[in-house]
């Protein structure tokens, strides 16, 4: 069933010492001028995932001004099967925590268990122009809605890499690099597994379901998706071992794990012209961007039994009336939770009648 985001409290966050705000409705729109304090509630919503929010800031700086250093608090109830169940998250030691109804959750990653958030924000109009390693963060996050483990191994492959690099580099002991290089192989093929069998869900979601919205071909390619595609699973971790095994002298110059999906790279291309996504205009990438988001919806309602939560910030300003129309109804056809920001309410006139609005001056938040 669906997980609906039922109340925000924050507390010496950004530009609100407090604030507590209800939500009744599948539509949310915050609407008002630039600066004053739109942004900042779909930040505090986007801290409730594995990710480091929509903005990417250091814990550090997301304090009220002239508040304690880390003194932030944020609360947020979601109801689900008319199961209500308050998760928290804040500072403590420099780190964010994680908790569910006060129990401590034992990493970030289990918010999503639980609700899994995605958004869609200005800084994202360059996401398929910007360094691989930010277009394989947008994407592993995509997957991640179609097997939650995804983000696990990626994080576990992390450790491994680092943990074999120190031992190629102080410790030296090959029995030890052994057991870590067929670790990471093994790692390597799970997180590559998800990603293809992403890719060709991804796909047969496009031609199931029409959209307004263009839909570019997907893609990923390495060393490790090469060795996928020629071995057999055992084949293939061996292959990778044995790879990695002969890289480790180049690896301990370089302090970089070469042989890795972390190495993988993304390739986003417009189904008819075949123009990678760098190459194609601004408004048809953020069709690209669009359409993905809708298009892992589906994927996650289907596979997950659940509904995300998508933040729109300032997006709809982008859109002409048309695509803002496109947009409403298809997520009026998922149902599916969607706050979103703008400086003009008139850019919400086809959610008007449903949406609860909020005016937002100064950091207050007027519901209209």
């Amino acid at each position: 069933m669906d997980a609906i985001v039922k109340r925000l409290v924050c507390r010496n966050f950004r530009s609100y010492r407090t604030l507590t705000l209800n939500f009744s409705t599948d539509f949310v729109v915050l609407y008002g001028e630039n600066g004053a304090g739109k942004t900042n509630v779909l930040e505090a919503l986007s801290l409730f995932s594995a990710n480091r929010g929509l903005r990417k800031a250091p814990i550090a700086d997301l304090n009220t001004i002239g508040t304690p250093p880390f003194s932030w608090n944020l609360e947020l109830t979601i109801e689900q099967n008319q199961y209500k169940t308050l998760l928290t998250t804040n500072a403590l030691n420099g780190r964010r925590t994680a908790k569910a109804d006060d129990s401590p959750l034992s990493s970030l990653v289990k918010f999503e268990e639980i609700l899994w958030l995605l958004w869609v924000v200005p800084s994202m109009d360059n996401i398929f122009i910007s360094a691989q390693s930010d277009l394989r963060s947008f994407f592993d996050h995509l997957v991640s809605g179609y097997d939650f483990a995804h983000k696990i191994h990626l994080k576990e492959l992390n450790i491994l890499q680092k943990e074999r690099l120190h031992v190629i580099f102080y410790r030296k002991d090959e029995a030890w690099l052994q057991i870590l290089e067929e670790k990471i192989a093994e790692k390597n093929m799970l997180i590559t597994k998800s990603r293809l069998e992403f890719i060709t869900l991804l796909h047969e979601t496009f031609d199931r379901y029409p959209s307004d919205f263009l839909r570019p071909i997907v893609d990923i390619s390495g060393d490790i998706e090469t060795i996928f595609n020629t071995y057999s699973e055992e084949e293939a971790i061996l292959e990778i071992a044995a790879k990695l095994k002969a890289a480790r002298y180049e690896d301990s110059e370089k302090q970089t794990t070469t042989v890795s999906t972390q190495k993988s790279n993304w390739i986003v291309k417009h189904r008819k012209t075949l123009l990678e996504a760098e190459n194609c205009s601004t408004g048809e990438q953020k069709a690209f961007l669009i359409s993905l988001i809708l298009a892992v919806v589906r994927i996650y309602k289907t596979r997950r039994n659940g509904t995300p939560v998508l933040l729109l910030d300032d997006l709809m300003m982008h859109l002409d009336k048309n695509r803002r129309k496109s947009l409403i109804n298809e997520l009026k056809q998922l149902k599916i939770q969607s706050f979103f920001t703008g400086t003009d309410l008139s850019l919400f006139s086809d959610v008007a009648d449903v949406a609860q609005i909020y005016h937002v001056q100064n950091s207050i938040c007027s519901l209209e």
